[in-house]
């Protein structure tokens, strides 16, 4: 008796043990996954397409900015500035990179789109199989982005055509068609993961069977809201722990300034009420805009790290 006591303890133990080691957002990612999951299972209604869009522009700006907000001081670790007029120089390149992205989204748009879906492949792939290869860290956010143009090719066709006209319908003929493939290619970045991070792997598995069942934009906004900018939020004010009230007035100014703009934005092009295409092309090329220098930020400041590793002593 007293031997299966201690034997339940133990093992008692080890599950504490492993689920202190699960990251929060896997734990609220996968709730909420599951209870989405549960909601179409049982066929309840799911929020209307006008709904999805203004709660998508809604939850992108107070949850998905802020993650971006921490570019300043992810530079400034890896030594980009210094000095207050190196700060300001950082700011300066960073907003001309993003107005340049979006004036050749303009320019361009089924080229831009293109562009988005191969560095948005990079950039979300990332969230699993870090010190991987980055053809197993695209393969993932390839497999991300496609999925969904399988299962929903006319929502993602529509959302195309607003986003980057006629051809983009064509973008999403492309992605439906390589859509198999890709899933291919998240069942592998599951599979790499399940040794040494198995909640990587979980994550991975919802994220899949989400895109398979969920309309597009809902699981856009499970995934980048409740996993994506949830991990990089955690990880960031991790690193910059013992900064004082610095982090979070950074990324509280570099929240609320993009969201002033655009909402001056889209009250100048649309003063008679935004309609749901309007909120569309905001979010998606709003955030191609800042993807962009938040990659060439992010990839920095991994390369500087390196470099930091590999130095003697």
């Amino acid at each position: 008796m007293k031997e299966q006591v201690a034997a339940s303890r133990v093992g008692t133990a080890r599950a504490t043990a492993w689920l202190r080691h699960i990251p929060i957002e896997t734990m609220v990612f996968s709730c909420l996954a599951l209870t989405t999951l549960g909601v179409l299972a049982v066929g309840l209604p799911m929020p209307s397409p006008m709904l999805q869009v203004v709660l998508l522009g809604v939850l992108v700006a107070v949850l998905g900015l802020p993650h971006g907000a921490l570019d300043p001081l992810i530079a400034r670790r890896a030594g980009v500035w210094r000095t207050p007029l190196g700060f300001a120089a950082f700011n300066t390149v960073y907003i001309v990179v993003v107005v340049g992205v979006v004036l050749l989204w303009l320019v361009a748009p089924v080229l831009s789109l293109v562009a988005f879906l191969i560095v948005s492949a990079l950039h979300f792939g990332s969230d699993w199989n870090a010190d991987r290869g980055v053809w197993l860290r695209f393969l993932a956010g390839f497999g991300l982005l496609s999925v969904p143009a399988f299962s929903h090719p006319d929502q993602v066709g529509a959302a195309y055509v607003v986003l980057a006209g006629a051809g983009g319908a064509t973008v999403a003929g492309v992605q439906a068609e390589l859509a198999p493939l890709a899933l291919a290619g998240l069942l592998v970045a599951a599979v790499a993961a399940v040794r040494h991070r198995p909640h990587e792997s979980v994550e991975i598995v919802l994220t899949s069977v989400l895109a398979l069942a969920c309309e597009p934009l809902l699981f856009f906004l499970v995934y980048f809201c409740a996993l994506h900018s949830f991990r990089h939020l955690r990880t960031g004010f991790a690193e910059e722990r013992g900064g004082g009230r610095l982090p979070t007035l950074i990324v509280v100014v570099y929240t609320v300034a993009p969201i002033l703009a655009v909402g001056a934005l889209l009250f100048v092009i649309s003063p008679g009420g935004v309609i749901p295409e309007q909120i569309l092309q905001v979010v998606f090329i709003g955030l191609a805009g800042l993807t962009v220098p938040h990659m060439i930020v992010v990839t920095h400041e991994k390369r500087h790290h390196k470099k930091l590793i590999a130095l003697p002593g």
